[in-house]
């Protein structure tokens, strides 16, 4: 009896001490350290408010405008309930002698990793935009196309719409049923003002591993990831109609576009996957032509179709909704930089708790201002890394990544 005691006591210690030291490492859980030294030169490209962001976005365009033929610059205003100074910015370069490619650059769909995504497209109006280049490639360059979530530091737009979910690729798109949201529902929408420090939240790693073990992590993946139309307070809610910017941005890309034969499309986002790598991936490509460009394009590195485990698809994607309404060979292209190792998984738990403490803290509010200040600077952090070894990285891999794929799109 002694031994079934003393077995049974062994037991329940070693279940204890696992759950224990689960938790301390998932509360003291960082990335894989990136072995860069930061470059002054690559990080002169970042800028810390949508303000800064758009007036050097802006600025770079007024140089471009003088250096090139036929240059247009606009911008368009976001109807807006808190500020009247947002606005989506465009500059179009078309080809200087013969229309034959069109790279569109897209930044900020997802606001938070608009400061990024303004980098990227600062080094490569800089340094990209050459009478090589040009001669036969245009460039048209959307800076913030959700300048809401941009500047007030959300996924999201102000109606609470990831407008990665929302762009209207068909009429049926926001009566989409996504089956294995309602599983998850309790889960990344808890009510109640957040408390960071609530059991709830000290153990959110064991709920999610519980969900995890009931069905697999490319299942909670993809229920979590997909978008929904149903909870309007929820996680990747896709809306009822097309936000005011995808309407407004439509006809833009439609003229820009029109005349040339290939098009490729640069979407840019940060978070998921590796920290300090950059993802290429896009929603499952079933023209084989198409296939065959994008990896004489992208030859060399590494990209996910949308049709294997480690990623996931989306439904009302921006890229997606390009390829709908251009008369074109479109080749649509994301390209995530990691932050949290988030293709593991405690990176992904991780990941998925700061978005939905934020989203539950916008809806509901905070117990405390300690509590706010804490949400708000991981999440900040999980698609901004402070870290300049990262920004650095994500510099300097996209450039020699894009002298190569621009110079092969080129010769397509």
């Amino acid at each position: 009896m002694k031994m079934v005691k003393m077995a049974l006591f062994l037991f329940i210690f070693v279940i204890v001490a696992a759950l224990l030291a689960s938790t301390i490492y998932y509360h003291n859980y960082t990335p894989k350290k990136l072995n860069i030294k930061p470059d002054e030169k690559a990080l002169a490209f970042y800028r810390e408010t949508y303000d800064d962001a758009r007036a050097l976005f802006r600025s770079n365009s007024d140089a471009l405008a003088k250096r090139f033929n036929s240059v247009e610059k606009t911008m368009f205003k976001l109807p807006s309930k808190t500020d009247n100074d947002l606005s989506v910015d465009l500059l179009y370069i078309p080809a200087q002698k013969i229309k034959k490619g069109l790279v569109i650059i897209s930044s900020g769909v997802h606001g938070v990793e608009g400061n990024v995504g303004s980098a990227l497209q600062a080094m490569l109006m800089q340094e990209f935009m050459t009478d090589e280049m040009l001669a036969d490639t245009g460039f048209l360059f959307i800076h913030g196309i959700n300048p809401y979530g941009f500047k007030y530091v959300r996924r999201t737009t102000e109606n609470n719409i990831d407008l990665n979910r929302n762009c209207l690729a068909s009429p049926e798109l926001y009566q989409t049923k996504n089956e294995g949201y309602p599983q998850v529902i309790e889960l990344i929408n808890p009510q109640g003002k957040v408390k960071t420090r609530s059991m709830e939240n000290i153990f959110f790693h064991l709920r999610s591993i519980k969900k995890i073990a009931t069905a697999s992590m490319p299942v909670l993946r993809q229920a979590v990831l997909q978008g929904q139309y149903e909870y309007p307070q929820g996680l990747y809610y896709g809306g009822a109609k097309p936000e005011s910017q995808i309407v407004s941005v439509t006809p833009f890309i439609k003229k820009y576009s029109s005349g040339y034969r290939v098009v490729l499309n640069l979407d840019l986002h940060t978070g998921y996957g590796e920290n300090g790598t950059a993802h290429l991936f896009t929603n499952p490509v079933t023209n084989p032509e198409v296939r065959q460009m994008m990896d004489k394009v992208f030859e060399g590195y590494k990209f996910d179709w949308g049709d294997t485990s480690d990623f996931y698809t989306i439904t009302g994607d921006f890229t997606g909704y390009v390829g709908k309404i251009i008369d074109a060979k479109y080749l649509p292209m994301g390209i995530e930089y990691g932050t949290l190792d988030s293709q593991n998984t405690f990176g992904s738990i991780i990941s998925l708790q700061r978005t939905l403490l934020e989203n539950q803290g916008y809806h509901h509010g905070y117990a405390s201002e300690a509590d706010e200040r804490r949400v708000k600077e991981m999440f900040r952090e999980m698609y901004y890394p402070s870290c300049t070894a990262w920004r650095t990285k994500v510099i300097l891999d996209t450039k020699e990544m894009l002298t190569s794929a621009l110079n092969k799109f080129k010769k397509l």
